[in-house]
């Protein structure tokens, strides 16, 4: 089995990452393959809407993304994860889900490559309401489901997340995550 986990946050050791990495650890007790990337050390151009890539179904700008393109057809399950930034994920976590345009027909038929593909989402924010963020957590089910037929296996929300420190790995979402993590396999 192999997993791809998406650290959208600027921070690379942040608490996205730690909700990323307990996914990850989880599934590599269990014997799968992982490899995180990390969108703070990438670069990914936005999309320019040329809609080139409806010819290949791979986007035409050559960057970073291209780590992903490699990785997506053998991915059996992709861990996203992003930071909530002024009420929505980051703008790393947007231009790589704009960047995925390319795994959709012109007549809005879903291309992504592993059409079993699965995907667990996570947020993080430091906010202290536990479900102020759901309506993010639905949007990107639903963008997962709608645009690329990926089903939402798990979704975690760690709230109070902010700079009063970070969350301890032993922190009941990071345990429940890398719970879900050995379950994938």
């Amino acid at each position: 089995m192999s997993i791809v986990g998406v650290n959208a946050s600027g921070r690379k050791d942040g608490n996205t990452a730690a909700l990323v990495n307990a996914v990850l650890r989880g599934a590599a007790e269990s014997g799968a393959e992982s490899t995180l990337l990390q969108l703070a050390d990438m670069d990914i151009a936005g999309c320019n809407a040329c809609r080139a890539c409806k010819a290949t179904q791979r986007c035409v700008i050559r960057d970073d993304m291209d780590r992903f393109y490699d990785l997506a057809p053998a991915t059996d399950v992709l861990v996203f994860a992003s930071p909530i930034y002024l009420d929505h994920v980051t703008a790393q976590a947007k231009a790589f889900l704009d960047r995925l345009y390319c795994y959709i027909s012109p007549n809005m038929e879903k291309l992504y490559p592993r059409p079993d593909a699965r995907v667990v989402i996570g947020i993080t924010y430091g906010a202290r309401g536990k479900h102020q963020y759901d309506d993010v957590l639905d949007w990107l089910t639903d963008r997962f489901s709608f645009y690329w037929g990926i089903r939402t296996v798990g979704s975690f929300a760690v709230p109070a997340a902010g700079s009063d420190g970070g969350i301890d790995a032993d922190h009941p979402v990071l345990r429940a995550a890398c719970e879900l993590g050995r379950s994938l396999t």
